[in-house]
């Protein structure tokens, strides 16, 4: 791998890696040392496309690298290059070097409409349902002003229930409590908080708001939403929380005004096959009302402009630091309708005017390469190309659920979870993928640590996770060893007697975030694969200025023998899980076998 040239859109590699319209930019090729074993190239062509026509720009050779000039002319910059080697002419795409022509899907590709805001991948995210995680005991029951008798209220350490009385469970959980506990928060290392929807509903989830003018009184209301922010703003992160643009709950204002008049502009915001009684919902859900987004009011109201809700709470007291919008793979579609790019444009279009360096990303459980091209959400939930790949690797069993994997999730080695990963990132642009949220679990699947083999594994894997490209983005107990078999079984209460915290979960998480924190390549670095095999991946991460190492495995292993002239660097200093390496005399860095486990080191 580390013997076929080498490319990604990051900014080692990129002059402007966040170019403009009409800016010239400076793309690099790489190229190995033959000496050491690397493919020789003679020569190479930029192909890149515009106005829908190809177009070639010859490559000048500086030393151990092959530079390209072009002008970026288009919303999407799409390229790719065309190699002389010495086994012949060669493709060197977003997928890796091939031999056969490539479509344009595995093109390189280079955004001009602005990305995601650049602090996104630099914090790792801690994702909080809000009922499950700590309780001030001062908005539970029925003392406010809000509907809660559909709520089945609990002490904090009662078991989950089971069906759908789990979705009723109350145990208290507010915002205030969130903002008592942020020193937790503070020793992991935390840059950011992710709330699950925090507007009034009928469930403790939430995704089945009745209104978005208010935050819930029963987690603190507008008031404590605002508590939380600021605090969080004092120790330097940020909050986030989540946006329904594909459906309401079925207690909506908006959908009670629907129902009551035929005529209403509510009416418009909704599908009705037969009014009142009869309309689309989530996933034939009734209680999740489907939202038509062909109504402009639908539109002014909700996410267009400077007004609407989307824009509302991204400004003062709240200070969102963006949304995750709730089922975004869904958003817009109804049978022969598709408006799902056009949502994510018009939602864009309204952070950009009201609060540009604010996160808009969208979740998606499947291929998310055609749904997230730049203009619309800035990144995904990264389940396809990240999430399924390393559980397929660590899992024991498919816990991430049915409406993610299907039938079942197929268990893969080393090298197929590389492939993987590989497809999903070849098609999707680099500021895409730094701008998707990267995770192992969440809400919607069983626990991380339930997922694993072993506990040694699931450790593997959240290192894995912090040494991946994106924003790391891990459910709140992980770290302190939380377990759950399912996503309602997953939603438990966070145990604030520590003596119920496994220590070696919090060891290992609080060391990694530190690493991960304290390292420009692993926050922004560009990616490539060193070594793949059934039981262990080797990859680097390389920025401007820093070059990281990582080894991950599952199981014991071979040492493996990475000539040090390919590497670029004969030593590597250990940063976690390993000790300092030097080339052995036939010009070596020889990486131990050790099993499970996962080590980083710094090159020099």
């Amino acid at each position: 791998m580390l013997a076929h040239p080498h490319h990604d859109s990051s900014a080692r590699l990129v002059s402007i890696p966040r170019p403009s319209l009409g800016d010239q930019v400076e793309v690099v090729v790489e190229l190995p040392d033959v000496a050491a074993g690397g493919l020789g190239v003679e020569s190479g062509w930029l192909r890149s496309v515009r106005d829908g026509e190809q177009i070639w720009v010859e490559g000048v050779r500086d030393g151990d690298r092959l530079v390209f000039e072009f002008e970026c002319a288009q919303a999407v910059h799409n390229y790719r290059f065309h190699l002389d080697t010495a086994l012949g002419p060669r493709w060197l795409t977003g997928a890796g070097l091939i031999d056969f022509d490539p479509t344009d899907r595995d093109d390189f590709r280079l955004l001009t409409t602005g990305g995601g805001p650049e602090w996104v991948p630099d914090l790792v995210w801690y994702q909080i349902f809000p009922d499950r995680f700590a309780t001030t005991g001062r908005y539970s029951h029925d003392d406010h002003d809000t509907d809660t008798s559909w709520a089945q209220w609990v002490d904090w350490d009662a078991p989950i229930a089971d069906g759908h009385a789990a979705m009723t469970q109350m145990y208290g959980g507010d915002l205030d409590a969130i903002a008592d506990r942020i020193g937790h928060l503070v020793d992991l290392g935390i840059g950011g908080i992710y709330l699950t929807p925090v507007f009034p509903a009928r469930s403790n989830h939430r995704y089945d708001a009745s209104t978005f003018d208010r935050v819930d009184p029963v987690l603190g209301g507008d008031e404590a939403l605002a508590r939380l922010s600021r605090v969080a703003a004092d120790h330097g992160m940020r909050v986030m929380t989540d946006l329904t643009l594909n459906h309401t709950g079925d207690g909506h204002e908006w959908f009670e005004a629907a129902t009551a008049d035929a005529a209403s502009d509510e009416a418009g915001f909704y599908f009705f096959d037969e009014h009142p009684d009869r309309y689309q919902s989530w996933m034939g859900i009734s209680s999740l009302p489907k939202l038509d987004h062909r109504s402009d009011e639908l539109r002014r109201r909700y996410y267009e402009g400077p007004n609407s809700v989307l824009a509302r709470y991204l400004d003062e007291p709240y200070n969102m630091a963006g949304w995750r919008i709730d089922v975004a793979n869904m958003t817009g579609r109804l049978g022969p309708l598709d408006m799902n790019h056009e949502v994510a444009r018009i939602a864009r279009a309204t952070m950009d005017e009201s609060a540009p360096d604010r996160w808009l990303v969208g979740e998606h459980f499947f291929d998310a390469t055609l749904d997230a091209a730049g203009d619309g959400w800035h990144g995904v939930m990264n389940y396809a190309g990240l999430t399924r790949p390393i559980a397929s690797w660590l899992g024991e069993f498919t816990a991430l659920g049915a409406f993610m994997t299907g039938p079942g999730q197929a268990s893969r080695d080393g090298s197929q979870m590389a492939a993987a990963m590989d497809a999903i990132r070849g098609a999707t642009p680099w500021q895409v993928t730094m701008s998707s949220m990267s995770l192992l679990s969440s809400h919607d699947t069983a626990r991380w640590r339930t997922m694993c083999r072993t506990d040694d594994v699931a450790m593997v894997g959240f290192g894995l996770l912090l040494c991946m490209p994106g924003a790391p983005t891990f459910f709140y107990g992980d770290e302190v060893g939380l377990t759950g078999d399912t996503s309602e079984r997953a939603r438990r209460t966070m145990p604030w007697d520590e003596s119920a915290w496994d220590r070696r979960f919090l060891d290992w998480y609080r060391s990694v975030i530190a690493v991960r924190n304290d390292s420009d390549a692993l926050r922004r670095g560009g990616f490539r694969w060193v070594h793949t095999e059934a039981d262990a991946v080797v990859f680097l991460r390389e920025s401007v200025n820093e070059r990281v190492l990582v080894r991950a495995a599952r199981a014991t292993s071979e040492p493996v023998s990475i000539p040090a002239g390919l590497l670029r660097s004969s030593t590597a200093t250990a940063l976690v899980n390993g000790s300092d390496l030097v080339a052995t005399a036939d010009g070596a860095i020889v990486l131990p076998g050790d099993g499970p486990l996962l080590s980083i080191w710094r090159l020099d």
